[in-house]
Order: C-alpha cells, then structure tokens, then sequence
C-alpha cells in the first residue's frame, strides 16, 4: 500500500504511514460525506496514538497490550458505511422480499377459497378419498359455517369414516336447514342404526315432516300400529280401526293390560262408548318381533239432551190445534197419547200432528243417533169441539 502524503510504501495492518505518520485510507473512493466521517474516525485514533511512534515506527506499549496470546492480525475490518451503493442493494432486496411474499401469499388465499375448498372436497369425495375431502370439507365450514352444501359434506365425511357421533351432530344441523332433504335422513337413520339408537329412530318418525320421510324410517324400524281416530274427548260413540304399516299382526287391551303379554289379536274395528277407555295396541311381524306400544285414551261424553220443544202447550181448546215438535239435529223425536213410554211404544215424530178429541195426555222424548234418550215431555190436552 502507499501513503498519499508521501508515497512511502507501507505494509499491510498498519493505520499510519511510518515514514510521516499520516493516517492510512483503508477504503478508497469515498464520497465527501464518506470522507469527512472515515478522517473524523482517524483523526480520534491519531489522537490516542501521537505518543506512541518512535524513530518513525509505530510501537504499542507494553500497557497498551490485549492480553491475548500473539496471531497472526488478519485483515482489519472496514467501518460500516453505508454508501449509495448499500442503500441501493437494501432497497432492491426489501422489494423483491415484497415480490416474493405476494407471489406465496396470493396463491396461497386463492386456494383456500370457499368455492376452492368445496371443489376439492367434491373431488375427494367422488375418488372415495373421504379424509381427505373431510379436511377440504372442515375448511369451507370454518369460512362458511351457514353453509348447507358444507355441513351435509361433513357429516357425510363423518359418516364415512366411521365418526357415528360426529356425523350425527352434522347432520342434525343439516336436517334443520332443510327438513324435507331425503337423502339428509337416509344419513341420519344410518348413523342412529349403527348406534343402535332405536328411540331416537321413533322420535325422529313422530317429527317427520312428510310422509315420504315416515316411509324412508319405517324400513329401519317395527312402527307401531296407529288408530283411525285419533285420541281425545267425544260425544258420541267412536269405531277406532288398527293398522300396521307392513299388515303385521296386531294385538290390543282395553283396560290398561299390556297387549304384548295380554292382548287380544285385532281382526275387527273397536267400537267405543260412554265413559273413558284405554286402547294399548302392538305390532308383531313375521320374525316374531314387537313393535312399542302405541296408546290412546278416549273419553266419551254424551250431550245432555234436552227436554222437547212442544207447541202449542197444553191446556183447553175449541178449536182444532196441529201439534209441532222441534227435533235437533242428530236426533229423533218419538211420542204417545196414552200417557206411555215414548221412548219404547212411542211414533216416530215426522210432521205435525191434530190434537185428539176430549182429554188426552201427551208424551214427547227426544233420542239421539247414539240411542241417548233425553227427558220426557208431559202435557194435558182437552179439545172440547164448539158445536154451534
């Protein structure tokens, strides 16, 4: 290296020329900014350093020695600076940093889409790659948890894997976005069947909305019979027919007995009248399997029937009277003259009818069409005809 001031050679780790003692510029082509911090740098160090040259020779004291075992000094190290250069360089490197992470990023959010994640759990699905597609399927539920198409795919990812459970728990809420979805309920009758969860199979047919859902979950379980009326309060006498989905023989009680061990078998309609009754019925097919038991009460109450309705009343007349009786609907009216049951010897009442002749005792009943007989009506007639 040779030294500016005196062109005297110098060798390499020295920081001073040894011939005039002028500081060495180690980095070469510095700018004036450059120039003015790297002198100030050396400048400090000449100061630190003016009593230590002898004879025109750097010599560092004993004092001033690193206690360190003597190498070989290697190359000294440039003062960081950063030139044009550098920032130019740092400048590039932080764009293409920023290049880079959008051409990661941006293919990385295009496919973990919803419609991304949707498509290639459909594609997983129909190569029967089931994990696979419940991992896609998990995905689009998490962007869209509303999703029908996402949640009807999981519990049939589920149901495909084995998860009973899980599936279950989809489906459920897949059931309940749409409820008439067949192909829902064929999951869910699967799942239950592979839990052995027959009460939950009764449940879900009570709730069925359609009667093409009762026809899918009648083939998993034994239905219990059902009643052509439907249990309840009446006024008047029921006929109750039992029927089995598959024409299963049916067996039943009327007082309260179980009809798998005390029922009688079904060959005709039941008829039921006044008071409160109790019909237990049971299917049994072709196996020997029972169904549940299916219960309805029926209370029957008759309507009180009034007492007729008869004009004109009783009492004296001259005159020829016609006598009406008012019949309610549902009902017959039956009446006698001679002061008779009516309700067993009396006529049928159609039209109205004359009054008879001297002093008469009539009797009207009403009967309804279940044969309740209301209270008889009494009336004294005298017809004394005037003769002149």
């Amino acid at each position: 290296m040779i030294c500016k001031k005196c062109q005297a050679e110098i060798e390499n780790g020295l920081m001073y020329c040894p011939k005039c003692g002028e500081p060495i510029q180690l980095v070469p082509e510095y700018d004036v900014l450059e120039e003015e911090l790297l002198s100030k740098v050396v400048e400090d160090k000449r100061k630190s350093k003016d009593d230590k040259f002898a004879n025109g020779v750097y010599q560092v004291n004993e004092e001033d020695k690193e206690p360190v075992p003597q190498t070989k000094v290697g190359p000294v190290k440039e003062p960081l600076v950063f030139t044009k250069k550098i920032i130019t360089l740092i400048i590039i490197a932080i764009v293409a940093v920023g290049i880079l992470s959008v051409l990661l990023i941006v293919p990385y959010v295009s496919s973990h889409t919803y419609d991304n994640s949707i498509n290639e759990a459909m594609t997983a699905e129909s190569k029967e790659e089931y994990a696979k597609a419940l991992g896609y399927y998990e995905e689009a539920y998490d962007i869209d948890p509303d999703s029908l198409e996402a949640v009807f795919g999981l519990g049939r990812m589920y149901y495909q894997v084995n998860d009973y459970e899980n599936a279950l728990s989809m489906l459920k809420l897949a059931v309940s976005m749409d409820p008439d979805n067949i192909d829902i309920y064929t999951y869910m009758l699967d799942c239950l069947n592979k839990l052995g969860d027959t009460d939950a199979i009764y449940d879900l047919y009570e709730t069925s909305s359609t009667e093409e859902i009762k026809t899918l979950i009648s083939q998993y379980i034994l239905l219990p019979p059902e009643f052509s009326v439907p249990a309840g309060e009446y006024e008047s006498d029921q006929i109750i027919q039992l029927t089995s989905g598959g024409n299963y023989k049916i067996f039943y009680t009327i007082n309260g007995k179980n009809p798998i061990n005390s029922g009688k078998l079904y060959s005709k309609p039941i008829t039921i009248k006044e008071g409160t009754t109790t019909i237990k019925a049971v299917a049994q097919n072709n196996s020997g399997e029972y169904s549940q038991i299916a219960e309805a009460e029926y209370i029957i109450s008759y309507p009180e029937l009034g007492m007729p309705v008869v004009s004109p009343t009783d009492g004296v007349y001259t005159d020829l009277v016609m006598i009406s009786i008012e019949v309610p609907e549902g009902c017959r009216a039956y009446y006698t003259w001679d002061g008779t049951d009516p309700a067993t010897n009396g006529i049928l009442y159609t039209e109205p009818f004359a009054i008879l002749e001297g002093s008469s005792v009539l009797s009207a009943v009403l009967i309804d069409e279940d044969g309740n007989v209301g209270p008889v009506y009494r009336g004294n007639y005298i017809y004394q005809p005037n003769t002149n």
